[in-house]
């Protein structure tokens, strides 16, 4: 049996007893970096008597055969990624996916988890919402990701970097407005913060105090209601602004898919915008 094993995302004490008794047990612990896991096995004060193996995105390739071939002789593989839930923004995926094509079973811990921390603290709405990942690293390709949720009423969640930040709080409200948003850090950990306030004053606050420590998620109220096409105020402002960096022809698509407007009609719009410049 494949158990996918959730472990602290960084206070040790997260740790649920089931998953110590899984590790403790495994006839092999399937990890992201082993020195990682080890030096957190020695912290909880778990001895286990299975051997560690290295599985990540640079080996699964290798070391996806091997798992399998031991699971199929009904020997117990325990699968943990660094901090948190495997396969949440970390490998893993293929090996389950291989092991349902071998029907062998698979069963996890549910524990720790920075997404869903992120949101349950965050004060916006968690009944419907949608993880992303982690906002690609050039303006361009983040933009073009941003873009794709800009029109959902669902709360989203991203994962930035420290060094990153302000670039993607800039990025996020270009693209949805001045919404209401969270930066979480260091979730669970000794100097954890959880900042609420509007995507400008997010903005303002971390361009004055410079690129903060640690691991960040992000999360963002949805879109309150779609643009629409008798909002032409509302519709000449994203236009205005996004014809100040892009192409014609990209930023009538850019606008188009932000408001949900035809792209005849914006372009109609964006020429007049022109004209009247001339």
């Amino acid at each position: 049996m494949l158990v996918i094993v959730a472990t602290p995302i960084g206070n040790i004490e997260d740790i649920s007893v089931r998953a110590i008794n899984y590790l403790r047990n495994a006839n092999i612990i399937a990890c992201e970096d082993t020195r990682t896991t080890k030096k957190l096995l020695r912290l909880l004060g778990v001895e286990v008597v299975g051997k560690f193996i290295a599985y990540h995105d640079h080996n699964g390739a290798s070391v996806r055969p091997f798992l399998i071939s031991e699971l199929e002789k009904d020997k117990l593989v325990v699968l943990v990624s660094d901090a948190g839930t495997p396969l949440i923004s970390d490998p893993g995926f293929k090996l389950v996916e291989a092991c349902h094509e071998k029907h062998i079973k698979v069963s996890a811990t549910p524990g720790p988890t920075a997404p869903i921390m992120a949101l349950t603290v965050s004060g916006l709405p968690t009944d419907k919402f949608t993880f992303n990942g982690f906002i690609p690293a050039t303006v361009t390709a983040g933009r073009k990701s941003i873009l794709q949720t800009a029109t959902s009423e669902l709360t989203q969640i991203w994962f930035s970097t420290a060094s990153k930040l302000s670039a993607h709080l800039s990025i996020l409200l270009s693209v949805y407005g001045n919404r209401q948003a969270v930066v979480a850090r260091e979730l669970t950990k000794l100097h954890e913060e959880v900042r609420k306030d509007s995507l400008e004053s997010l903005l303002t606050y971390y361009k004055e105090m410079g690129p903060p420590k640690g691991e960040i998620v992000l999360v963002v109220g949805g879109a309150n209601e779609p643009a629409s096409e008798n909002n032409a105020s509302q519709i000449d402002a994203l236009l205005k602004e996004a014809l100040q960096r892009l192409s014609l022809r990209d930023a009538v698509n850019e606008v188009s898919i932000l408001s949900g407007m035809r792209k005849k009609q914006v372009y109609q719009n964006a020429l007049t915008i022109l004209n009247n410049k001339s």
